[in-house]
């Protein structure tokens, strides 16, 4: 196999690229009364050339609700610049037309996901708005671009029990590939409904208990079952889902702070170590792409990652705040440490941000002859890429899927291996 190439820290860019959307969910990161503030196609152009000639294993196309962009052509038509970059898309997809469809089929995209919570209408309907039957169509006709689909599901206290349904209902009719569950966080428009929609710390040990029981079931039947909130929420490590070294990239962007930036509809550029949802300790804005390139905004954020100089919230005081879960739980406080009552910010103790080669997945054991085996069998979905800590990264394109490996592992690897992976 070919040498792994050198990438930065950053390995995920989020760009909120509309601010306005069509629902009104119960638990929505932007919590504001929705304005119509795009992110101009010039600007998004700068952010994805940047974002693939430094190496940035996926940006993330989203919002608000991203269909109502009135540039969406031209959003899609600018995947096709990413050569390295993996492409990824939310909707919700209640807004779909047949020329949506085909323009996303033709796109660059390599995957799509959508979100679904439940397979009733009351339950998918509860915080998210009565349009199960819609939503489903949605889903069916992104099925038909070919794309690979993932269905996000909000868990919360009304519909976490039965999730696994939802599930087997994906599995059952070859919906998606993926399901990954979420718990709302204390952020936005969740702020006002948090009592009756976050879940309590028994309720998390409840959903990933379903996901260990039923994740290699639904994995033989083709569905990729993971629970992304468990580990920074309680810092239990989720063993059935992650039994050897892959993650999902969202998962480990959460887990390792120094990955993951985000750019928001107004051009703002923000570095995420100390932020959830759309809310954030202190001010982690960097610039704007209207002001400045989005080459020189991500160099600045690769420079002050390298420094060590952002820091992020210590794992328990993130649960605290972001699930207000533990003894010392109080929304009053989180108010005030984002900033959102006129009363002075209290002061909290920002760590070191931990590298990639630290990461407790890499205790794991893992069976390198199993990856080569995976990389072989579909070189050109996947790359490696080694991170400056020295560790290298095996990232799926198309699942999203971080496999993480010692430098000797590696080794091992291109031992066993004449196939030449993606660069």
């Amino acid at each position: 196999m070919n040498e792994p190439e050198n990438i930065g820290r950053v390995l995920r860019l989020v760009i909120d690229a509309v601010n306005e959307c069509n629902l009104r969910c119960l638990y929505c990161h932007p919590g504001e009364v929705w304005r119509q503030q795009q992110l101009p196609p010039p600007a998004l152009r700068s952010a994805i050339d940047a974002a693939d000639a430094a190496g940035v294993l996926e940006v993330v196309l989203t919002g608000g609700e991203i269909t109502l962009h009135h540039d969406l052509p031209a959003l899609l038509t600018a995947t096709h610049r990413l050569l390295r970059t993996a492409s990824t898309m939310i909707t919700n997809a209640t807004q779909l037309t047949t020329e949506t469809v085909d323009r996303l089929a033709a796109s660059n995209l390599t995957r799509i996901c959508t979100s679904v919570d439940g397979t009733t209408n009351d339950l998918h309907g509860y915080a998210r708005g009565k349009n199960l039957p819609k939503v489903l169509d949605g889903l069916r006709s992104l099925n038909e671009t070919g794309k690979p689909i993932t269905v996000i599901t909000v868990v919360h206290q009304h519909n976490w029990k039965k999730v696994i349904e939802l599930s087997e209902f994906l599995a059952a009719n070859g919906l998606a590939s993926q399901h990954h569950l979420c718990a709302p966080s204390f952020s936005g428009q969740a702020r006002a409904h948090y009592p009756r929609l976050g879940l309590r710390e028994h309720e998390f040990h409840g959903v990933q208990g379903l996901v260990d029981r039923h994740h290699r079931q639904l994995a033989d039947a083709g569905l990729y079952l993971t629970f992304n909130s468990i580990w920074p929420a309680t810092g239990i490590r989720p063993l059935a889902s992650n039994p050897a070294r892959t993650i999902t990239l969202q998962q480990l962007s959460e887990q390792v702070k120094d990955t993951l930036c985000n750019i928001r509809p107004n051009g703002e550029f923000r570095l995420q170590a100390a932020t959830w949802g759309r809310e954030m300790v202190g001010n982690a804005a960097l610039g704007s792409l209207h002001t400045q390139p989005a080459s020189d905004l991500l160099t600045r954020a690769e420079s002050l990652l390298e420094e060590g100089t952002a820091r992020q919230l210590p794992r328990e005081l993130e649960a605290q705040h972001k699930f207000q879960l533990g003894a010392a739980a109080n929304r009053k406080l989180t108010e005030q440490l984002i900033g959102r009552t006129d009363s002075p910010a209290p002061a909290v103790d920002l760590i070191p941000i931990g590298s990639v080669d630290q990461h407790w997945l890499l205790d794991n054991p893992v069976d390198v002859t199993d990856v080569a085996a995976q990389i072989d069998s579909r070189p050109h979905e996947h790359r490696v890429v080694r991170h400056p800590s020295g560790a290298v990264l095996v990232f799926d394109r198309p699942r999203s899927l971080v496999t993480l490996l010692k430098p000797v592992e590696w080794e091992q690897i291109t031992t066993t291996s004449t196939t030449r992976v993606m660069s």
